[in-house]
């Protein structure tokens, strides 16, 4: 059985920050800076030299965010921070023993969105603290405004730059998918045991690790659609590409931001678009009025006060049924009705892979959902270290730790909470606690 002291579960930005934190790049102030508290202020001017190896406890028994600590060096303003005006800077020491096994590489699930899918959130929101994404921009050649959406084909590169600049690359499985974690039994020198299968070969390979960091991904379980027929050849579980379907009567069932963003570039393409949808039409609208920061949803502004000419929206829906012809049943509050199509994307989002974490009873959870249909259950965590409450050792990572709030630049600095207590119970530290 392979053992490594840590096991990063997901390849995902979550992961990426405490693989490079492991690796040695370990954060310090420099120059001028200035936290909105005095007292604050003063705690990090004293451990300036080391964020990661003073003890989290002691900014959160004084009422303060550790997250927000180092969340406030890395976005210390509204807009991006030009590089040479940083105050967070990195010195690289000594690795840590850590091993990423993750199905898609570096950048998790952005390398499986489609092809012309934008962030949310402006570059400077997506980057690792340890190699900025400005900097990439620099290296690569690549003239973009650090304080506008990224390109999936801009953000995927950066996410793989980020695990060659910092030497994460031998380190990173692909290809593994987790399948389990199970405290290791008195016969192994360890905490953890994790089975993980390899997808080209079908293989489940074994490792024991002590401390694992639980990454996998807001969706790393897809939900199933309960209706009779899925598996019919014309029916998609996932969007990419308009020219994925040539035909023209094309039917998106979904209704959070992946199913709106298919919807909208698939009727621009000039698809006729049936578009069903469990929730109600206040709720929807109010979603696009509330987005029009967002190219796509101020884009279905006009759709909608265009007369809809190409896009059918079918609100308060369920497809129950697909069958070999084509021929979709759906119900309507206003009955079943039947729409003949040619070909079908199901977009209905997923769950954090928590099977993963079977082998553990009474888990506890923290239900979390933003203002823009995004939902899901955050493990409790200790809040100055991201360590489970329940699980010792285990450490949610990105958006499943609770504390983060559902924004990307809410849950970066998550990566210096878990690679700092991971390093101080290893010893790394001379006030190392335990």
């Amino acid at each position: 059985m392979e053992h490594h002291s840590v096991i990063i579960a997901g390849g995902g930005p979550g992961g990426l920050g405490v693989a490079a934190t492991l690796e040695g790049w370990h954060p310090r102030f420099e120059g001028a800076y200035e936290f909105p508290s005095a007292e604050v202020q003063s705690f990090a001017k004293a451990n300036e030299g080391n964020p990661l190896a003073f003890d989290p406890h002691e900014l959160l028994d004084r009422g303060h965010r550790p997250i927000e600590f180092y969340r406030m060096r890395h976005h210390p303003i509204q807009d991006a921070v030009p590089l040479n005006d940083w105050a967070l800077k990195f010195t690289k020491q000594q690795r840590s023993d850590w091993l990423m096994l993750t199905t898609d590489g570096p950048g998790g699930l952005w390398n499986n969105v489609p092809k012309e899918q934008m962030t949310l959130g402006p570059a400077h929101w997506m980057e690792l603290a340890h190699y900025p994404i400005g900097k990439f921009y620099e290296q690569t050649g690549r003239e973009r405004d650090l304080n506008v959406l990224v390109h999936r084909d801009d953000l995927v590169p950066y996410y793989r730059a980020c695990a060659k600049e910092l030497g994460l690359s031998d380190h990173i499985r692909s290809g593994m998918k987790v399948t389990s974690i199970s405290p290791a039994g008195d016969d192994i020198d360890a905490r953890f045991v994790v089975y993980a299968v390899d997808q080209s070969s079908g293989a489940t390979i074994t490792y024991s690790c002590d401390y694992v960091v639980f990454g996998v991904g807001p969706r790393s379980s897809i939900r199933a659609l309960d209706a009779r027929g899925t598996d019919q050849n014309y029916v998609s579980l996932a969007y990419t590409h308009p020219d994925d379907y040539s035909s023209k009567r094309v039917m998106v069932i979904g209704g959070g931001r992946s199913a709106d963003w298919a919807a909208q570039e698939l009727h621009d393409a000039g698809r006729m678009v049936v578009y069903v949808m469990r929730q109600q039409p206040d709720t929807h609208l109010k979603l696009i009025n509330d987005s029009q920061f967002l190219p796509y949803y101020q884009r279905w502004g006009e759709i909608l006060s265009g007369g809809q000419e190409r896009m059918g929206l079918l609100y308060g829906s369920t497809v129950t049924a697909f069958d070999p012809s084509g021929l979709v049943t759906i119900s309507t509050p206003e009955g079943l009705v039947q729409v003949q199509i040619d070909h079908a994307i199901v977009e209905i989002g997923g769950d954090p892979d928590y099977e993963i974490l079977n082998s553990y009873s009474d888990l506890s959870f923290h239900a979390k959902k933003d203002n823009f249909r995004f939902q899901l259950n955050q493990l409790v965590v200790d809040q100055a270290t991201f360590e489970s409450v329940d699980i010792p050792g285990l450490y949610p990572s990105g958006y499943l730790a609770q504390g983060t709030g559902l924004s990307v630049i809410g849950f970066h600095a998550g990566c210096f909470l878990i690679a700092g207590d991971i390093l101080r119970k290893s010893g790394a530290f001379q006030n190392d606690y335990r």
